[in-house]
């Protein structure tokens, strides 16, 4: 995704399965299983599933890995 199409949905508080997919860079049948499982945050509206742009940020963040981390996992192997 251009971080031009990334900054018009930072506007938006909530997005739609496809719009998530598409600001995670992943696909919306991924992200409907990390629905399934309770691996993602979301907002149920009905039947419709709405994902708030703080949580998508949070996720990535979290999910980043850190260089001090590779480095241990070098020396154990």
């Amino acid at each position: 995704m251009r971080d031009k199409e990334r900054a018009n949905l930072q506007d938006v508080r909530l997005m739609n399965i496809r719009d998530a997919a598409r600001y995670l860079g992943t696909t919306p049948a991924t992200l409907y299983t990390k629905v399934w499982r309770r691996e993602i945050p979301f907002v149920k509206l009905g039947r419709s599933l709405r994902f708030d742009v703080n949580d998508l940020d949070a996720l990535i963040e979290g999910s980043k890995v850190k260089p001090d981390a590779l480095n241990n996992y070098r020396r154990h192997t």
